[in-house]
């Protein structure tokens, strides 16, 4: 069974010849240096050559302003640097080497007003052959409908980074804006609806897709999410369910939503709009599979929700962790195993070896 087949069988609730083994997020840069330090690994290898992940392709719409903003720097310290990013962001970012990701604070976006996404919105044009890859051909499509992998669609939902930035306008402009103007927001996710579905349609005619998910990390933080399921249900949901409509009437039947933090108040809603995958199901936000997988039965498909914290702190408490949640949610089905974040410096070589063995040594 290849691993194509493998994913397959798993989202649709048939038993597969092993378990898979998956990363969501992926090995930081810095944690493979961190191994290399400590002697864990050789120097010049990728996480992916250390560990043979079961191969997997996602594509991702170009969903980028076209022509992207000019990068520039305003100010700069020993300790930090301010400047534009390719989103017209202005990004505050640490020059210090941290154990996790690059610090970085968003202080705004350049979207201030009704005038100003009219604007911005001219550099979202799904036309544009530059949103194609280089290699688009018969011979890209060919390539991707034999592949032995499972080929997946990624479209970033929103404007910019999304939520991450408050859809360009910055977290408290945003907040407030849906409180005064939530017109704007609907017209926005409005327009993005009908980018994303142009954009998406050379790709989805001709690439047979085994899933496809939208990203809109950081929707969720440590207790529920950033906007009441009621308020997402009334702005985000139509235009969402456009897309997941379109995508469904070209067979693909499994539509997933990627963001940090605890989604679980979205659930039904998401639910209702046809959104059936979620993923990385982030423990530190008290996300657990089996509580999702007994709540919601077969209507859901789970990847992720190894904790980020059993690798921290070392091989035994991943061996608790595998233990306790991988055989009775690959039983059930619907379920691949993931960690839930990103493999930073701070989990150590042998945690994530020791899951690798753990996975490779399980039997169905």
């Amino acid at each position: 069974m290849n691993a194509r087949e493998r994913f397959n069988r798993i989202v649709h609730f048939q038993r597969p010849d092993r378990v898979p083994l998956w990363q969501v997020e992926g090995i930081t840069e810095t944690a493979v240096r961190r191994w290399v330090i400590d002697g864990d690994v050789p120097i010049g290898v990728s996480g992916e050559d250390i560990f043979a992940f079961d191969p997997k392709t996602v594509l991702r719409l170009d969903t980028d302003p076209l022509p992207a903003a000019v990068a520039k720097v305003l100010e700069e310290d020993d300790r930090w640097r301010t400047g534009i990013d390719q989103y017209g962001f202005t990004v505050r970012t640490s020059k210090q080497q941290s154990a996790g990701p690059t610090h970085y604070y968003y202080l705004d976006g350049p979207v201030h007003s009704r005038a100003d996404w009219e604007k911005w919105k001219a550099r979202y044009d799904p036309a544009d052959p530059r949103r194609k890859p280089r290699c688009w051909s018969n011979e890209l499509f060919a390539h991707y409908n034999r592949s032995d992998a499972p080929v997946g669609l990624r479209i970033d939902w929103g404007p910019g980074r999304g939520i991450k930035n408050g859809y360009m306008m910055g977290h408290d402009r945003f907040l407030q804006t849906l409180i005064d103007d939530p017109k704007l927001l609907e017209e926005m996710f409005g327009f993005w609806a009908e980018f994303v579905i142009e954009l998406a349609g050379d790709f989805v005619e001709r690439i047979h897709f085994d899933f496809a998910f939208f990203n809109e990390d950081g929707m969720g933080f440590k207790n529920s999410t950033m906007v009441s399921p009621e308020m997402y249900r009334r702005i985000w949901g139509p235009p969402l369910r456009k897309v997941v409509t379109y995508l469904r009437g070209r067979g693909i039947d499994v539509i997933g939503y990627l963001t940090s933090g605890n989604v679980r108040p979205l659930i039904p809603v998401l639910l209702e709009i046809g959104v059936n995958l979620h993923m990385p199901l982030e423990c530190a936000a008290g996300i657990d599979a089996r509580e999702l997988r007994r709540e919601y039965g077969r209507d859901v498909l789970l990847i992720g929700n190894i904790s980020r914290q059993a690798f921290m702190s070392g091989p035994a408490a991943v061996e608790k962790e595998f233990h306790a949640k991988v055989p009775p949610l690959m039983e059930a089905g619907g379920y691949v195993p993931a960690p839930d974040d990103l493999i930073m410096p701070d989990m150590p070589y042998a945690s994530v070896r020791r899951y690798v063995e753990l996975v490779r040594e399980f039997r169905l």
